[in-house]
């Protein structure tokens, strides 16, 4: 935390050459504690923001890493107050929640500050220790040189927003769909192919998120969970291996030759498209074989309005026509190697040779990464 957060300081002032003392102090407050001080209701979160948007400036800025896995996300008309707001508005609101800062962390920023040649930088600093610190404001010279407009976000949140925004479409067009049928079980006039008709009118939307392992893709499940309204199901093809016996010899050989396509098919993605619940067994990862499953999940179709299939080779050619929108989570090379590294621990050297090969092979041979509807690289987010 330390050094990154020198740096970060730093790359602050060489961006902001107005940066006063108490610009320092608010970047790190803001990366210790994030917006938790400025907590509201979502309705006020998101008038607030609609009301920003007014005053902000066009032209779309790159969000600005500030530490703790924080960023500053800036406000621009370029967003919409349609997709985009409300979901800035779910992100803060989840960022307020999930931040939780400690007062040595933000000593430990506040010393590094030090070693910063600002004038007027350790009087501050020291003055406002003695104040206990509270939240400060941006300087008035910050505010007429850089008139900022932005949210402390989360930086998986942020990094995300693209990939969010065709996901809460959908749930948007559902719940439009729901308001607009006459009764229960009526077809709807104008209704795209998409629109299967179950008892009450609907179907849910069929997205998968394939990507290269290390990319993110079940911390994005769970992100769709917490940011995404409505009801949801997140089925994760770790769940749908096929058992050892059944693979062919040169299984090894064949892009997902290791995934049952036909369970994922039958069990998931079908039942879907018929109107049929969703009935099928879970992995058990601690189990003494590969192919012992716990008890069936049973989701009934009329009940969510998102299912969300998460995990390499969900996007293979036998399964793509299901989708209604896929999205490829992707990073540098190096930047995985890292993150697999942190993740498998002494099995990393096994999990490299074998799975992360296995998978290269597929994305070549099926051309996952170029026929999904939207690649996110996700090298930037975490941390």
């Amino acid at each position: 935390m330390r050094e990154d957060f020198f740096e970060i300081a730093r790359a602050h002032w060489a961006r902001y050459p107005a940066m006063e003392p108490q610009d320092f102090a608010k970047l790190a407050y803001q990366s210790t504690f994030g917006p938790a001080h400025m907590a509201q209701s979502p309705d006020k979160v998101l008038a607030a923001l609609l009301a920003e948007r007014k005053e902000a400036g066009s032209i779309p800025l790159p969000l600005e890493p500030i530490g703790n896995g924080l960023c500053r996300f800036h406000i621009t008309q370029a967003l919409s107050t349609l997709s985009e707001l409300p979901l800035i508005g779910r992100m803060f609101t989840r960022t307020m929640a999930l931040t939780e800062g400690t007062e040595a962390g933000l000593a430990g920023r506040l010393e590094q500050l030090a070693g910063l040649p600002v004038p007027g930088l350790g009087e501050y600093l020291e003055s406002w220790r003695r104040e206990g610190c509270p939240p400060v404001r941006h300087s008035e010279a910050f505010r007429n040189a850089y008139n900022p407009h932005y949210r402390v976000l989360r930086r998986e949140f942020a990094g995300f927003l693209p990939a969010l925004v065709p996901i809460d479409r959908l749930a948007r067009e559902h719940y439009a769909a729901w308001l607009r049928r006459g009764s229960w079980g009526e077809p709807l006039p104008g209704e795209g192919p998409l629109a299967l008709r179950y008892r009450n009118g609907l179907r849910p939307y069929l997205v998968a998120v394939d990507g290269r392992c290390g990319s993110g893709k079940t911390g994005f499940s769970r992100i769709v969970e917490e940011l995404i309204p409505g009801g949801k199901h997140v089925a994760h093809m770790d769940d749908c291996y096929l058992p050892w016996e059944s693979r062919a010899p040169d299984w090894m050989e064949v892009p997902a030759g290791n995934m049952d396509l036909k369970r994922v098919r039958d069990e998931i993605l079908s039942p879907v498209r018929e109107g049929r619940p969703l009935r099928y067994p879970l992995f058990l990862p601690d189990g003494p074989v590969l192919d012992e499953y716990g008890d069936p999940i049973v989701i009934d179709p009329d009940d969510v309005e998102l299912i969300l299939v998460e995990g390499t080779y969900s996007q293979h050619p036998s399964l793509k026509k299901y989708y209604d929108y896929k999205i490829f989570l992707t990073c540098e090379r190096e930047e995985q190697t890292r993150r697999l590294r942190n993740r498998e621990g002494d099995y990393y050297p096994t999990f490299d040779r074998v799975w992360r090969a296995l998978e290269e092979t597929y994305f070549a041979a099926c051309g996952t990464e170029a026929a999904a509807d939207l690649v996110v690289d996700t090298t930037g987010f975490f941390g």
